[in-house]
């Protein structure tokens, strides 16, 4: 057999090869461009739609106040309540306001000792 037609099938097969990733690298740009575009396309969708959502939303205040003090004052929790006297002595110290740990006494320092 003759070197040359060995040599010339080979190179026939490397170029087939050659052609072949260079079309499949071709095609996958192609495919990434497609997909870039439509991933543009639906973010730009997905803004436009949040942004008139945003502009549709109206802030209001409302002081609420009045309300909740009605609604203390008319609902007593502790009313029906089954604590045992010390026990709802805590209930009410935990209720009260804080005080300050101490009795308002600063403890010593470490330096006069």
């Amino acid at each position: 057999m003759n070197p040359y037609i060995i040599i010339a099938a080979l190179l026939a097969v490397l170029g087939a090869g050659a052609g072949g990733f260079k079309l499949g690298a071709d095609h996958e740009l192609a495919a990434q461009a497609r997909e870039d575009k439509h991933v543009t396309a639906a973010v730009e969708a997905a803004n436009g739609i949040a942004a008139k959502a945003i502009a549709g939303i109206k802030v209001t205040n409302t002081t609420i106040r009045q309300e909740l003090e009605r609604e203390i004052r008319t609902n007593t929790i502790y009313a029906e309540c089954k604590h045992s006297p010390g026990g709802l002595s805590r209930v009410n110290e935990a209720l009260a306001k804080p005080q300050p740990a101490g009795g308002r006494k600063l403890p010593g320092s470490d330096a006069t000792r």
